[in-house]
């Protein structure tokens, strides 16, 4: 693969708790990906994970509360892809997050999204500290051995 070139280095937007603000992030993500040289399949994911982090920071963090923001912030640098997502919610426990993976959870409709997002990207930290930060990192395909 030959280096990808990319002109959007940093993206930084914060907006209202909407569902309706996907419609417009996925563009800016899809695009970022193109420029860093990621084929469809891998915009896919990451975009299927960047989608799960702001449902779950719209519907679980902010609860739908239109006076609560959802912050998003988007990286390169130094190989990774970062895409980082925060609430204003209450934050939650990771240990009491159902696996999805186990027999009694395989038919739920919901709880999949942290699955998910681990997943589809390299690497995902969370802190819980004044609301949520969902921080997901896809390395550059260059740069993976």
């Amino acid at each position: 693969m030959t280096t990808p070139h990319s002109d959007i280095v940093y993206v930084e937007m914060q907006f209202s708790t909407s569902l309706a603000i996907l419609d417009l992030i996925q563009p800016i993500t899809n695009r970022i990906c193109e420029q860093l040289g990621y084929d469809s399949d891998a915009q896919y994911w990451i975009w299927l994970a960047t989608q799960e982090a702001l449902n779950n920071a719209i519907e679980h963090g902010n609860k739908m509360d239109t006076n609560k923001k959802v912050q998003l912030k988007v990286t390169v640098d130094a190989g990774e892809f970062r895409i980082t997502v925060k609430d204003e919610g209450d934050g939650f426990d990771l240990s009491k997050v159902p696996d999805p993976t186990k027999p009694e959870n395989i038919l739920k409709t919901s709880g999949r999204g942290l699955f998910y997002m681990k997943s589809f990207m390299d690497q995902v930290e969370y802190t819980t500290e004044n609301g949520t930060t969902v921080t997901m990192i896809k390395r550059l395909q260059e740069q993976t051995p």
